[in-house]
């Protein structure tokens, strides 16, 4: 099977979830004996292709608008451009790539910021579509307020009518499909996202212990996010919930990574409320010291107020982090309550600090979730299951479009 792929953004150039999903995704179709050719969008400029664990990837140039690195941080106009010149950019690049060769078996385009290169490919090429869809503007936003969010909505609800089939990565999420964009039920496929096995492997012990230090004393307990610092992800609602935990758990240090047009905003809150001491903004972080963070943290926190999976909470778990999350969305379905994780009231700052201090306070609690999230993790999310169940996706498309005029 040749695979098409089209993605916003891929490692090394990693903003979210979506970049890592598509590289777990695309590196195990690959090994499941797929051709796989990924091309992006990159802040590097056009670059030659290259391989990356035996998938082809290129790259093509877009601008620049934000310093945060987060897509929907910069302003409206300058942000739409940069979506339209990458999807110019990957147009161009996929014709010219694709000429004196085989076609490709299936398009498979992931979230409507390569929307437009998706559809256009479609038509030029003559190649079924397939869309996952991460999240949408409707869900992230809880309705839509402005022109700007308007606009990629009407983006996303175009490029899920031009998909043969829509994918998406919790039954939550299926769920929010066919009510936003009325989708027929049996257009979608759920497909959770995966996690790397080499995630269980424990990190250099001693790097562990210097990473620590630097934000803990030994006889601290920490306390670690990481993701994207935008609203949706209710980092507000974890520093309005440290006063709580501080109050019965008084050697407690939080440690907060990752950027996004929220951090400001957060960072100032923070400052307000005298967290200073206990609340350590550390920005944007190496994957090595992600780890270590993992290993070191006697929690890994994700309160979350719109989630359509969550797939550090699931690399959290297989780091054998215990986890306390918000029970929403996707979450809810990785999440089993006091079995592998902790589930609490999104939103409620009340309900989050009494999470945490359930995990702190209790060692055996917390060996019990470590064990079990860590097991549950690796059985029920492995990457190769998901290429597996994502080539089947492809085989039926396949299939379908041999035997219609379209």
């Amino acid at each position: 099977m040749r695979v098409l792929m089209l993605s916003y953004e891929y490692p090394p150039e990693v903003v979210g979830g979506l970049g890592a999903a598509v590289s777990g995704l695309a590196r195990s179709l690959t090994r499941h004996g797929d051709e796989v050719h990924v091309i992006c969008a990159s802040s590097g400029g056009d670059a030659a292709s290259s391989v990356q664990d035996g998938v082809k990837v290129s790259r093509v140039a877009r601008s620049i608008i934000q310093a945060s690195g987060d897509p929907y941080g910069g302003g409206g106009g300058a942000f739409l451009h940069t979506v339209m010149e990458a999807n110019f950019g990957l147009t161009s690049r996929t014709v010219s790539e694709a000429r004196g060769c085989d076609v490709y078996d299936v398009l498979h385009a992931h979230d409507w910021l390569v929307g437009f290169a998706a559809k256009s490919l479609k038509h030029a090429l003559h190649i079924p579509l397939v869309l996952t869809v991460h999240s949408t503007e409707y869900g992230r936003n809880r309705g839509i307020h402005s022109d700007l969010q308007k606009y990629i909505h009407e983006v996303e609800w175009m490029i899920t009518y031009e998909a043969w089939r829509v994918i998406c990565c919790s039954h939550y999420m299926a769920d929010e499909l066919r009510r936003i964009f009325s989708l027929p039920g049996d257009k979608i496929d759920v497909i959770p996202n995966g996690v790397d096995p080499e995630m269980s492997r424990p990190p250099d012990a001693e790097f562990v212990r210097q990473t620590r230090l630097r934000f803990a004393r030994p006889e601290d307990r920490l306390v670690f996010y990481v993701g994207r610092l935008v609203y949706e992800k209710g980092v507000h609602v974890l520093l309005d919930a440290v006063p709580q935990v501080l109050a019965e758990v008084p050697n407690t240090r939080f440690v907060i990574a990752g950027d996004g047009y929220y951090a400001s905003v957060l960072q100032e809150k923070a400052a307000k409320m005298g967290l200073g001491q206990a609340v350590t903004f550390a920005g944007r972080i190496s994957d090595e010291e992600r780890d270590a963070l993992y290993a070191a943290a006697d929690v890994a926190v994700f309160p979350s107020l719109y989630e359509p999976f969550g797939i550090v909470a699931l690399e959290a778990m297989a780091r054998g982090t215990a986890v306390v999350a918000s029970d929403v969305g996707g979450l809810s379905e990785v999440i089993r309550h006091e079995e592998t994780g902790v589930k609490v009231y999104p939103g409620s700052a009340d309900s989050l600090a009494w999470g945490i201090r359930r995990v702190l306070c209790d060692a055996g609690f917390r060996s019990l979730l470590s064990q079990r999230g860590r097991e549950d993790a690796l059985s029920r999310f492995g990457w190769d299951a998901v290429a597996a169940s994502t080539h089947s996706v492809y085989e039926r498309v396949r299939a379908e479009a041999a035997r219609v005029a379209w």
